[in-house]
């Protein structure tokens, strides 16, 4: 039953999802086994491992901004209609009744209830963290909406509502600011939760500050309270934040900055195909801990871990990717997109325009052919990325050889797509970039798989420092996106926090490489080796890198009164990078600004160390973009110093979301605080020319006593009355 107004169309959405495998019971497995069938890994459990509860499983989240469009999803567990009500200042525009559809594929494995009964997860023991095993997902589309504006909606399920509200996304001709924040490898689970083992490494910094003390070592205070790790070999002292607590303050950090739109450039759970991450992650995007998907659409990608079963098989078994294609079917159920030209493909690449700037995903888990990585291992070329192409020619195809094409296919998946040079990928790609910049937009790209970095992924499979899952082959679009004027691509994969400026050319035009892999997991460094004397040394590999945070911010330690060692600054901490992109008017037919903020989130802590509080902290590598008219990014070392905003450089930036005006400019560009704006600076001076052409006609008080019964606006009234104080009448 649905019941909608003539305004605006509401539309609930099938959330039936094709299955082209069937996981089945061990009695059914074991005689497909006996008839030399593929089988499983894994089997569903019958018995919920918790009861089944009312209200909301996931919360609601937004899905498929557009200008005139947008989609809610939420998740249940007891399959009952629930209804959705769209309103705007108080009158309801549609409502619509909406079923769910349960997912069984997303219900819990033997293999996940056991790990909770009998293996335990260390820190974690006597906890339940597990759910029933229904999964219902609910969807509905509004259509017809207006540019740019604000709209509230309640969804109620099992007598439980939740309220929140959400902005169309503005024209490309009307807009007065957008800030999209990024981050990358939230790879969430139950196992970063405990105090001391959720917590993960932090490998050694490069550089030091002038005076700085020593990091702590082994047997120290800091090893006692948070423990170590090994890392490339060597012992590391953990980070004093759990990955469950760098992703709770992260998260917090992210929604106070209140942004148009988010990314998550993959790895989202710790293993796809592992429920228990996914039960974690929206927990903290839409559930428990923060609900920032229900306001901020959130721009996905898939990444390695999307491809990876954790428990269940992880990435193969016996060739045939079970754990690959359960991976990647419960990311296609929670994420819904506008798609590609392949519908096969599903959500695997897909397009997002908000106003001028254009967001392109690409999925960067498969390049054709497969590689055999012991052969390519074979070749150990030597040297850094610009002598290692000079040798081979080519980056490679495959960023996983983990698992085939072929043996994802035989699980029975059907969206895995290539992203090798001519496939369906490649095509759309070039495709949508064209249109982009024949429609004068600022084009940002977005996947997993960095392919300018310093980490350990940063590297090839032939290489003499090889990796099994290298971000590298990505570089085949380099060419494509220089053509077509992208200003930065969005990647992770290797936990960095890293910039490498791309300008093959050397036109002065290019494009910055963000690996932004700093949401919650691992705290990486840079590749390193055991060189011929027993030094550790990076390989320094990425030719093309600018700054990272290991290199380029040097740690800072200090004994505090109390004698204890403690971080006063600098180092790689978690974090995101912020890209605040606003209209501006400057010479040179520049138009628009993009300013890219890594933040990073610092932890300051006292004698004991435990933790003070989290300061959101900007590193020293703020970059400024300017754009033509065209949507390209103007040469590099473009100025515009007396740049100001198309209405006017002195608005005020508070957020139409309710943050507050600050003196770092914490909230986003407010489109009506703008127009005030405009309109009492227009006001003011036709107010001033007025009371000028009336003093020069000896009428200035006719004008002036007569003002109020004038049939003049408000603020020229206002006006006249500020310029005849001005000009002491």
């Amino acid at each position: 039953m649905m019941r909608t107004s003539k305004r605006v169309t509401a539309v609930a959405l099938s959330a039936a999802v094709a299955s082209s495998i069937v996981f089945t019971p061990m009695a059914q497995a074991q005689a497909q086994e006996s008839a030399g069938a593929p089988v499983a890994p894994f089997n569903y459990v019958a018995e919920h491992p918790t009861d089944p509860k009312p209200g909301f499983r996931v919360k609601p989240y937004l899905q498929k901004p557009a200008r005139t469009t947008m989609s809610v999803n939420f998740f249940g567990e007891m399959g009952t209609t629930a209804t959705v009500t769209l309103s705007q200042g108080g009158n309801t525009l549609s409502t619509a009744e909406v079923s769910g559809e349960n997912q069984p594929h997303l219900g819990y494995t033997d293999l996940e209830v056991a790990q909770r009964d009998e293996e335990k997860i260390k820190g974690l023991e006597g906890e339940n963290w597990l759910r029933s095993n229904n999964n219902y997902k609910y969807s509905v589309t509004f259509s017809d909406l207006t540019p740019g504006t604000k709209y509230d909606y309640a969804v109620t399920l099992d007598g439980v509502t939740y309220k929140n509200s959400f902005t169309t996304a503005p024209s490309k001709d009307n807009w007065d600011g957008t800030r999209i924040i990024a981050f990358s490898d939230t790879e969430t689970e139950p196992a970063g939760r405990p105090k001391v083992d959720g917590a993960r490494e932090w490998e050694r910094n490069r550089t030091f500050a002038e005076g700085s003390l020593d990091r702590p070592g082994e047997g120290s205070k800091w090893f006692e309270k948070f423990g170590s790790d090994k890392r490339q070999g060597i012992l590391e002292p953990r980070y004093p934040l759990t990955q469950d607590e760098a992703m709770l303050y992260n998260m917090d950090a992210i929604a106070k900055r209140n942004p148009d739109l988010f990314m998550v450039t993959g790895d989202l759970a710790q293993g796809s195909g592992y429920q228990p991450g996914w039960d974690e992650f929206w927990g903290y995007v839409s559930g428990e801990h923060g609900d920032l998907a229900a306001s901020s659409p959130m721009l996905t990608a898939i990444g390695n871990w999307e491809t990876f079963g954790a428990l269940n098989g992880g990435y193969n078994t016996d060739g045939v990717a079970f754990g690959s294609h359960k991976g990647r079917k419960a990311y296609q159920t929670y994420f819904d997109t506008f798609g590609s030209d392949n519908p096969a493909h599903e959500d695997s690449y897909y397009r997002v325009d908000h106003g001028p700037v254009t967001i392109i995903t690409l999925d960067s888990t498969n390049g054709q052919p497969d590689e055999d990585k012991d052969a390519e291992k074979g070749k150990a070329i030597a040297g850094n990325d610009k002598e290692f192409f000079d040798k081979k020619g080519d980056w490679g195809t495959d960023t996983n050889t983990a698992y085939t094409l072929e043996g994802i296919r035989e699980a029975g998946n059907t969206d895995q797509p290539s992203f090798s040079e001519g496939s369906e990928q490649w095509v759309w790609a070039e495709k949508q970039l064209a249109d982009a910049r024949e429609q004068g937009q600022i084009i940002i790209v977005q996947f997993h798989h960095s392919p300018y970095s310093s980490g350990v992924h940063g590297t090839a499979t032939a290489s003499e420092h090889p990796d099994d899952q290298p971000g590298t082959p990505m570089r085949i679009y380099t060419p494509m996106f220089e053509k077509y004027g992208v200003a930065a691509v969005i990647s992770g994969h290797d936990e960095m926090f890293e910039r490498s400026w791309i300008d093959t050319d050397g036109d002065g035009i290019g494009f910055h490489n963000f690996d932004v892999g700093v949401a919650a997991d691992g705290l990486r460094g840079d590749y390193r080796v055991t060189d011929e004397d027993g030094n550790v040394v990076p390989i320094e590999f990425n030719t093309y890198r600018e700054w990272m945070a290991q290199s380029d911010e040097p740690e800072m330690w200090v004994d505090d009164e109390s004698g204890v060692r403690q971080l006063k600054d600098g180092g790689k901490h978690y974090g995101h990078l912020e890209m605040d992109f606003e209209p501006v008017l400057c010479d040179g037919n520049i138009t628009a600004k993009l300013t890219t903020s890594p933040v990073y989130l610092f932890p300051v802590l006292d004698s004991n160390y435990d933790l003070v509080k989290v300061e959101r902290r900007v590193y020293d590598d703020v970059q400024e973009i300017y754009f033509k008219a065209d949507g390209t990014p103007a040469p590099r070392g473009t100025k515009c110093e007396s740049a100001s905003t198309p209405d006017d450089k002195d608005r005020d930036k508070s957020s139409e979301k309710g943050g507050d005006k600050s003196a770092d400019g914490s909230g986003k560009h407010d489109a009506r605080n703008g127009s005030a704006s405009v309109g009492s600076s227009v006001a003011l001076g036709i107010g001033v020319l007025a009371a000028i052409l009336a003093a020069i006609g000896g009428m200035l008080s006719v004008v002036w006593f007569n003002s109020a019964s004038l049939p003049l606006p408000q603020p020229i009234r206002d006006a006249m009355s500020q310029a005849t104080a001005r000009l002491n009448f």
